[in-house]
């Protein structure tokens, strides 16, 4: 009891207490203290440190009351005295003016929270990798590959890259292969799942990462084939509370028996590699060949202290040489000289792991890579919406000091000096920010679960996952009081007792400069997150819109086909027998997952030419939609299909054919065999539309099933027809999981990314417009606040309402004029520069720059007119009594 009583206590944040025991009284200390540790250790059981602290904080913040202070005999007891009333007299005017302080507050919230929020995705994406203990020393080898002088990057190398390169250059200290597997039917007892996150890796991988071994031993867990290692997610799935070492799983076929050799920790979300199985590389016969050509796998080094990866990049060229070259001979039928003379070239690469999710350009990777433009978008979103917030409350407390001119004036008169008053005003706007970043610290926490979602990704990095959050919350409102009080309390220190004790208002900060450049900024920062916005929008609904080539709507895809075996084409004749499905295909891949790449070359020219490729069967034509432009598509009538292959038009371009039907091509997949081209179908997207159409070969090959797709007639009964679809596959594939998708929701995957920053954009966009909303109040508060006699005067002559808001309009108009003029600009270089990131791209629309113009528009006649109205309804009397 006594130690856990200690380590509570030892988790008292240090900076408060240290706080705490400056100011209370000697011989209070100890019975207040003991009484806030008590607190302190209770809420630190019930809701945990984050919270604990917070209230720790709040309670000394509370104590800080005149009875407990300290009686500082060496110091000034007038400096003692004043500090005092600053603090006072900041609460009674917190307290007083309620709309100024909950307008002020509300606005540095949103401000605040917003950055905190973007803060930590920034922090998230930055941080990738870095945990591992060795970050700065371990390397993904990457293949670069120059076919014809186009370059091509593979995030994977040759099975045998990580031995060799451990035995011939002594820097590697050690190596470690991966490989990412597709689904597998895991099964244990009576329960059986299909599951996609496994990852086959060699014995070294628990060595060079730093994934904790809860369970098991981390030598050898890895070591012999079959076996296998869970995450505690997936222990607990498949045993319950058993201890899952040395028990049996099943993978695939009942009869493939798995030995569990451990339990690992999950990955964690800042992490390039995920997994819930890890499964030992050795199982894979062809993982333990001595083959560079054909399966790939990511391979993982380690170098000794001080090495330069550049230098070792450079000697690895003679591994192509020594190993590669012959096997690209043996496959293309020339000489590895020939090859290199017709424009081939292959050579490798180090990637540090820290740089993988951010500055990676290779295919293939494990995991959706990050995007650093999109980090530089967010940054200066987060930077735009905190500042107009900061924006705001400079203006409303210089807006708010017209009220307080009798005040200063008679503090003067008092006796009070400029830099007191200073003081004074920097105290109390330091007491806003802080508010405001306490309740912005409760935003972030209540919040962080739709922040997530928001994303679309989990955070590694909370507010609370480190001690170093609170120094930094801490010099942010102070920074923030500082930087946003510092304006209005040098104009409030200087007004004159005289001028504001005769007319209530110094008359010389009518029309600051500053408070006028402060609202344009904040129009121009509005009207270029609209308009990014709006583009933003346009492009993602014509990625999803486009047409593509082939017809990607009502086509339901069922993975793991290969299970059906000698059952596909009964199961294929018992959906056909469905009136709702008119067409059924089984192919390698389909659009918008990954195609492999094929090299092939005309039998008269030495070139080699790269194309991704597909295997489908034979209706795979007319079930995908595909446009035959020239010749035939592989029909059962031809027995010599098998040697056929159909390009697209971008790969006949390629070859430079005047008329490809019949054109014989050879493959190093083929071994040399002889092809021969049947038909060409008309270009289609496969890709994102981040890339230009790719040359496509299609092959006919009857063992390529891994997806079964089926075209589905437009009908409203779709749930019955996917409940038959589904008792025919549990028919034919006795009982297998049915895993299916809709292959136009699984194309919009490709523009996750922009469909994130698209959220995000208008998210924040709503909120700065909000906030700038507020900016726009605290403008015409005060504008209708120094000429409130006028507006009395023109009303007793006779001045009509809209005269009134013509009036108070005029100079906001301008301000919105200029910051359109220069916002324009910035907008138009901000969206092409995030356009050129595509080669299908939408045209900048003009209407887009008028819409925001609009919406800023429309928000600032909003708020005028309520003003005016206001101000116009009021009493003439009222504003001339004072004279």
């Amino acid at each position: 009891m006594e130690d856990q009583l200690m380590s509570g206590v030892e988790n008292i944040p240090k900076i408060p207490k240290w706080f705490f025991r400056w100011y209370c009284k000697r011989e209070l200390y100890e019975e207040m203290h003991g009484d806030l540790e008590e607190f302190y250790i209770d809420r630190l059981k019930v809701q945990g440190k984050f919270r604990a602290d917070l209230w720790y904080c709040y309670n000394v913040l509370r104590c800080c009351q005149p009875y407990a202070w300290k009686n500082l005999e060496s110091q000034s007891n007038s400096n003692i005295g004043m500090v005092r009333n600053f603090y006072l007299s900041a609460v009674r005017n917190l307290v007083k003016n309620k709309s100024y302080s909950l307008i002020s507050i509300l606005g540095l919230t949103i401000g605040i929270s917003s950055f905190i929020f973007i803060s930590l995705y920034i922090v998230n994406e930055l941080s990738y990798d870095r945990f591992h203990t060795h970050h700065e020393n371990i390397y993904r080898v990457s293949n670069k590959a120059i076919i014809r002088g186009e370059p091509n990057e593979q995030a994977t190398t040759g099975a045998p890259m990580g031995k060799v390169m451990e035995e011939s250059y002594p820097e590697v200290k050690k190596a470690t292969r991966l490989m990412k597997s597709g689904p597998l039917l895991i099964g244990q007892g009576d329960y059986k799942f299909s599951e996609e996150n496994i990852l086959f890796a060699d014995q070294a991988f628990l060595d060079v990462f730093d994934f904790r071994l809860l369970k098991g031993n981390p030598l050898n867990a890895l070591k012999q084939p079959k076996s296998v290692v869970l995450t505690e997610a997936y222990a607990q799935k498949y045993f319950g509370e058993r201890n899952p070492v040395g028990q049996f799983i099943t993978v695939e076929e009942d009869t493939t028996h798995y030995l569990v050799t451990g339990v690992v920790e999950s990955a964690p979300a800042n992490s390039h590699i995920q997994y819930d199985m890890l499964v030992s590389l050795s199982t894979k016969d062809f993982a333990n060949t001595d083959r560079w050509i054909g399966r790939s796998l990511h391979t993982y080094v380690v170098l000794e202290d001080g090495s330069s990866p550049d230098m070792l990049s450079q000697k690895m060229h003679e591994i192509f040489y020594k190993y590669m070259a012959p096997e690209i001979s043996y496959y293309t039928g020339m000489p590895i000289s020939e090859w290199e003379a017709s424009g081939n070239s292959v050579s490798f690469k180090l990637t540090a792991i820290k740089d993988i999710h951010l500055h990676s350009e290779a295919q293939g990777e494990l995991e959706p890579l990050g995007n650093l433009n999109h980090i530089y978008v967010f940054g200066l979103i987060g930077l735009i919406v905190l500042f107009m917030a900061i924006f705001n409350f400079i203006n409303l407390a210089i807006a708010h000091s017209a009220n307080r001119a009798r005040e200063v004036g008679v503090r003067k008169v008092i006796g009070s000096t400029k830099n007191a008053l200073i003081y004074q005003f920097l105290l109390e706007s330091t007491m806003v920010v802080l508010l405001g970043t306490i309740l912005a610290a409760f935003v972030v926490i209540t919040f962080t679960p739709f922040f997530t979602q928001l994303v679309g990704k989990e955070l590694a990095f909370g507010i609370d996952s480190s001690y170093l959050v609170w120094p930094v919350l801490a010099g942010m409102t102070i920074f923030i009081g500082l930087l946003s009080g510092l304006y209005p309390s040098l104009v409030m220190a200087s007004y004159k007792p005289i001028q504001v004790l005769k007319s209530g208002l110094f008359k010389g900060h009518k029309s600051g400069w500053l408070r006028n450049t402060l609202v344009a900024l904040q129009f121009i920062a509005s009207i270029v997150i609209i308009i990014s916005t709006l583009t933003v929008y346009r492009q993602i609904d014509f990625m999803l819109s486009k047409n593509l080539g082939y017809s990607k709507d009502q086509v339901l895809v069922i993975k793991r086909a290969g299970w059906l075996a000698d059952n596909l084409e009964p199961f294929k004749n018992d959906l056909l027998s469905l009136s709702n499905v008119s067409a059924v295909s089984s192919s390698k891949t389909i659009p918008g997952k990954r195609y492999d790449l094929r090299s092939y070359r005309r039998p008269d020219n030495p070139e080699t030419y790269l194309f991704l490729n597909n295997q489908v069967n034979y209706d795979y034509l007319e079930m995908m939609g595909l446009e035959l432009v020239a010749g035939r598509f592989f029909s059962r009538s031809y027995g010599a299909d098998s040697n056929a292959v159909v390009l697209n038009e971008s790969a006949v371009r390629a070859f430079d054919f005047d008329d490809p039907i019949g054109e014989p091509l050879s493959s190093s997949f083929k071994k040399g065999r002889p092809l021969k081209v049947i038909g060409v179908v008309k270009d289609y997207n496969v890709e994102s539309l981040h890339k230009s159409v790719s040359p496509i070969s299609i092959e006919l090959d009857l063992e390529s099933n891994d997806f079964l797709s089926i075209r589905i007639n437009s009908d409203p009964n779709i749930p019955v027809t996917l409940g038959q679809i589904q008792d025919a596959w549990l028919k034919h594939s006795n009982e297998k999981p049915f895993q299916y998708f809709f292959l136009d929701q699984e194309y919009e995957r490709l523009y996750q990314s922009e469909v994130t920053t698209g959220r995000i954009l208008l998210v924040f966009s709503t909120l700065s417009i909000f906030v700038a909303s507020i900016g726009l109040i605290g403008l015409i508060a005060f504008t209708t606040l120094i000429r409130r006699k006028e507006i009395g005067i023109r009303k007793i002559l006779g001045a009509k309402l809209m005269l009134l808001i013509q009036m108070l309009t005029k100079d906001t108009v301008i301000l919105l004029s200029i910051a359109t003029l220069i916002a324009w600009p910035i907008a138009y270089l901000a969206t092409e520069y995030w356009l050129q990131d595509f080669a299908n791209r939408v045209a900048i629309s003009f209407w887009f720059y008028i819409i925001s113009v609009l919406i800023v528009g429309a928000i600032v006649g909003l708020v005028i007119s309520f003003h005016t109205v206001k101000a116009s309804m009021r009493n003439p009397v009222e504003s001339l009594r004072q004279e």
